[in-house]
């Protein structure tokens, strides 16, 4: 066996774990902390600090777009900065630092660590971002940012973005190796619960993706101080976000959805009342998804107007294939479900509309990869990459991985804020994020096929008036996904400032994180229960059940 196959030997009974010294309160705690606890909710407040500047950006382009020939003809100042912005800082000042946080604070506790790998790395990574993130917005503010005019502001932004990336990736090898290498004596790597799982196989995906991305961003920066001698971005600033863009596209925007598998996996058997149907192949369908997100290879598949089918027939082969990994998944908890008695409460509803949208989003990809096969095989036919469709992709993708981050939240906030948030606000706040995404993405993937570009320009078809209405939805889409936002940062509010204490387990959970209080005190755990299987609290609930039947 290898040493990320098993854990440490076996343990007696009861694991007993040292918890280290309690950090100085108040202020110290945040700037000095390295518990994990504390690094995850600044991550977590930082990364909607963003979302309000993000979701601004992008409600203001939508609202531009809806007349797709006047945007062409007069294009008001700062909408190439906001047109980037919107994407730039909705994915990784935004999702994933949320999507950090929450693992930041819930991998630790999953796996019965007392906190997480390299915890001054951790704390590190969260102030770098914290900065890269300000100079990123600062560098925007004075006409800088992906397509920006100010020189300065551009080389501003290319460094704070690099900022950023490298806190990411930092951030994402603590996760992993919590995973590999703090799990307690009989955790085995195939005992992982799977949201760990899952972030464990996002970590090596985004280490790969984001490593790749760093090294773009490096290249342009050299380009833009020193005149160009790689010639990368020959078009200097203007050309600098086609060559940051490929993130967005598919496979690789599929990346940002992995850890939507390990949430759902998570909630439907605790509220189904019964252990998730083939963990192990679950591992294994997860990990294949990972594995067709990682999109660094396909970055020059779209760089030109002759594409080599060395680079497409790959793209048009990984559209379809990451579908199945996730098909197979439905069947798993389709069969879970079907194993128990599902309980609609609000983490599972939250699991089920991003499982909808992640759906809908991987199909709307396999069908923009139909038209390239035309290509591949008489040389015939227009490629819907490029229009709306390609953004709708995105938006389903993207947005899923929103839902499910906020139902993490919701569904852990026990552990992240020591508060409950309550079942009537959090079940509203999903049904308006279904039909927020539904009315933002949707329409972009009609009027994509309508033939409307992904970035504003002429519509050359007869359809201009369908796509304006069809735009104006997707303005309406834009603010009821924002009344969404206000309305769930409203409940966590109305959480913080509620006497009522949740409990220890207010679900019935499975995993290690319900075996601790809420919220969990420094080093998490003052003992662990005996770890035989993937859902360990599950085991120890039925056998006490059956001893006292």
């Amino acid at each position: 066996m290898t040493v990320t196959e098993d854990a440490p030997a076996a343990a007696p009974a009861s694991s007993e774990l040292t918890a280290p010294a309690p950090a100085a309160p108040g202020l110290a705690l945040i700037l000095g902390s390295g518990d994990h606890k504390v690094v995850g909710r600044l991550w977590i407040l930082a990364a909607f600090v963003h979302l309000a500047l993000a979701g601004a950006a992008a409600i203001w382009v939508a609202v531009l777009r809806v007349d797709a020939q006047q945007l062409a003809s007069d294009t008001p100042d700062f909408f190439a900065q906001a047109f980037t912005f919107r994407s730039i800082a909705g994915a990784f000042l935004f999702l994933l630092p949320l999507t950090v946080g929450v693992a930041t604070v819930v991998i630790p506790l999953q796996v019965g660590a007392a906190t997480i790998a390299f915890p001054r790395a951790a704390a590190a990574a969260a102030w770098t971002y914290l900065l890269g993130g300000g100079l990123v917005v600062s560098a925007y503010a004075i006409d800088g940012g992906a397509l920006g005019d100010d020189t300065d502001g551009v080389r501003l932004f290319t460094l704070a973005f690099l900022l950023v990336l490298v806190a990411l990736v930092v951030a994402w090898i603590c996760i992993g190796t919590t995973v590999i290498a703090l799990r307690p004596p009989g955790m085995s790597l195939r005992r992982v619960p799977l949201f760990a799982w899952s972030s464990l196989v996002a970590a090596t995906v985004w280490v790969l993706n984001l490593s790749v991305l760093s090294g773009v961003v490096l290249i342009a920066y050299i380009d833009l101080r020193y005149g160009g001698p790689s010639g990368f971005i020959g078009g200097g600033a203007a050309s600098l976000y086609t060559r940051i863009s490929w993130m967005f596209g598919q496979p690789a925007v599929y990346a940002f959805a992995i850890p939507v598998l390990g949430f759902i996996a998570s909630v439907v058997p605790v509220f189904s009342g019964t252990r998730h149907v083939q963990h192990r192949l679950a591992m294994v369908l997860i990990g294949a998804y990972g594995a067709l997100a990682v999109g660094a290879w396909a970055m020059p598949a779209f760089g030109s107007d002759a594409t080599p089918w060395l680079y497409e027939a790959p793209w048009v082969a990984a559209s379809f294939a990451i579908v199945v990994p996730f098909l197979g998944l439905l069947g798993l908890w389709a069969l879970t479900a079907r194993q128990g008695t599902p309980k609609l409460a609000s983490p599972l509803l939250y699991a089920a509309v991003s499982g909808v949208m992640l759906l809908v989003g991987l199909l709307a990809g396999a069908l923009q990869a139909i038209e390239p096969i035309t290509t591949l095989v008489d040389g015939d036919g227009a490629s819907l990459y490029g229009t709306t469709v390609t953004t709708s992709v995105a938006s389903y993708v993207v947005l899923a991985a929103v839902i499910a981050g906020l139902g993490g939240l919701v569904y852990w906030a026990p552990k992240v804020i020591g508060r409950s948030v309550t079942e009537t606000g959090a079940r509203l706040v999903a049904l308006l994020l279904l039909a927020g995404t539904v009315l933002w993405s949707f329409p972009d993937l009609i009027s994509g096929l309508l033939g409307q570009p992904a970035v504003p320009g002429t519509v050359t078809t007869d359809n201009v008036d369908a796509i304006k209405a069809l735009n104006t939805v997707s303005v309406i889409g834009g603010i009821v996904l924002a009344l969404a936002a206000v309305a769930f940062l409203a409940l966590f509010v109305a959480a913080l400032r509620s006497r009522d204490e949740p409990g220890d387990d207010p679900w019935s959970g499975h995993t290690l994180e319900w075996a601790t209080s809420s919220p969990p005190p420094v080093g998490n755990f003052p003992c662990l229960p005996v770890i035989e299987s993937e859902a360990p609290l599950y085991d120890a609930r039925h056998q006490l059940e059956e001893a006292t039947a």
